[in-house]
Formats: C-alpha cells, sequence, structure tokens
C-alpha cells in the first residue's frame, strides 16, 4: 500500500511542478509586464488578465502534467516495478513540463522582426 501513496504523490509534485512552471513562466513574460502596467507610466495596464489568462494558465499547469503522469502509470501498470514505471513517468512528465513551459513563453513573448539586433548593426543612428 505504501508504494501505491509513493506513486500518487508523484501526480500531486507534477500537479505542483506544472503549475508553478506555468505561472513562473507567464509572470516573468514582456506580454505579461505589459499588461500589469509595466508600459511608461503606467500606460496599457490592463488587469483583466489576472482573471483571464491567469486561472487558465494554472488550470493548464495543474492538469497537463498530472494527465501525463496518471496516463503514463495506466499503461506501464503490470509492466516491471513500480519503481521504474514512476522514473519512466516522471521523465515523461518533465519533457511535456518542458514543453509546455516552451510552448507558453512562445506565446507570451511574441517574436517581433522589427526588433531584432544583429551582432554587427548598431542599435541607434545615434550608436553610428
Amino acid at each position: 500500500m505504501e508504494q501505491r501513496d509513493a506513486a500518487g504523490y508523484g501526480g500531486c509534485a507534477t500537479a505542483a511542478l506544472g503549475a508553478a512552471t506555468a505561472l513562473y513562466v507567464w509572470g516573468s513574460s514582456g506580454r505579461t509586464r505589459r499588461h500589469m502596467g509595466g508600459g511608461f507610466e503606467g500606460q496599457g495596464r490592463d488587469l483583466s488578465v489576472l482573471w483571464t489568462e491567469l486561472p487558465l494558465v494554472l488550470l493548464a499547469g495543474l492538469l497537463v502534467p498530472t494527465a501525463v503522469w496518471l496516463l503514463t502509470m495506466r499503461l506501464l501498470h503490470g509492466h516491471g516495478p513500480l519503481r521504474h514505471r514512476a522514473l519512466v513517468a516522471a521523465v515523461c512528465t518533465a519533457g511535456v513540463v518542458a514543453l509546455s513551459a516552451w510552448g507558453l513563453h512562445t506565446w507570451a513573448n511574441p517574436h517581433d522582426p522589427d526588433h531584432v539586433r544583429l551582432s554587427d548593426a548598431p542599435v541607434s543612428d545615434l550608436d553610428a
């Protein structure tokens, strides 16, 4: 019975890790900083992201890693010791958390070709 509890704690740990990672990536993005008043003298402040984006980001951070953990444990049920199944589930979950963090970062920090600085190009006309 202790082994099943250990596997259950893994699901809780993945939920906490996923939610913390999603919150950190979303909160540190340039898009979120702009919405929270990071513009010049608070221009562009839009606090609606706190009740539109934040709950969805946290919910996805909680549910996606937990679903991957549970699905992996279910698919590997009866295939080897619990310790090995938990290790495979942890690796799969870590991969999904990393891919989710990358996707969230890409969405929250869109690429702007106007602000790409080449290595030899001056920053502005004043630098030339």
